[in-house]
């Protein structure tokens, strides 16, 4: 399996995924800071997956910045992968449309993609640019940053015993022409003499469970996750023509 991402960041989505497609897979995560490139590099080798991972220095978008800041449009794209030769492709990037029609072309037919942004501004125009590069099934979830707190409580028993009846409703009782309350009257039950105003649910064990709830704030930013297939027809690659940043 072949996978791309881009980019790499810090590598902990490369780790991710090289844990995925281990042992036989190969991940191309591409980074275009160069000390974040070599540092993701070092990394990968520390924790001895260089051979599941390869990084590349490179824009995949097509945009790169001069010394005076301007943005110029370079050739972007895929580099190390062929045309139709990907399963999947990661996006973590500031303006995704411009690498997705370079991702048309290299993904296999019905493979798949994914495209992170914290911003529904920047989820819109992915979704776009995916329906005009032939792909479909385009599905987008938003993902919360939200904590619960759990913690072990004590409930009380609901009450097992009817409602108490008003005392001007009571029926009278007379035991040796002394007037006995319903509640107060004693029976006899299994042998042993049962005081009826003490049978309620205090008698009732109570329930120790584990419960959560949570927070009333949230901290941390809304992100958007967005999914989409690759269509059958072939792709045209962007570096051949104009590049588009629609």
């Amino acid at each position: 399996m072949v996978v791309c991402e881009s980019g790499t960041g810090s590598g902990a989505m490369s780790h991710v995924l090289a844990r995925c497609i281990a042992p036989h897979g190969q991940l191309h995560t591409y980074e275009f800071n160069q000390d974040r490139a070599e540092s993701a590099r070092a990394e990968f080798e520390l924790n001895q997956v260089q051979h599941l991972v390869t990084v590349h220095y490179h824009d995949v978008c097509g945009k790169s910045r001069d010394d005076t800041e301007d943005t110029k449009t370079t050739k972007g794209g895929f580099v190390g992968v062929e045309k139709q030769s990907v399963d999947a492709i990661f996006l973590d990037l500031p303006e995704p449309w411009w690498a997705i029609p370079h991702a048309a072309f290299v993904l296999k037919p019905n493979a798949r993609i994914a495209s992170y942004s914290p911003c529904v501004e920047q989820t819109q125009r992915v979704c776009v640019a995916f329906a005009k590069h032939g792909f479909h099934s385009i599905r987008t979830i938003e993902v919360r940053l939200r904590e619960h707190y759990a913690d072990e409580v004590t409930l009380e028993p609901p009450p097992s015993d009817p409602a108490p009846v008003p005392p001007s409703s009571l029926p009278r009782s007379f035991e040796n022409g002394i007037e006995v309350t319903h509640l107060k009257k004693k029976t006899k039950l299994n042998d042993e003499v049962v005081d009826e105003s003490k049978k309620n649910h205090n008698n009732t064990p109570r329930r120790t469970m584990q419960v959560a709830r949570p927070f009333a704030s949230m901290r941390g930013h809304t992100a958007f996750l967005t999914f989409a297939t690759a269509g059958n027809k072939p792709q045209p690659d962007p570096n051949q023509k104009e590049p588009d940043n629609n």
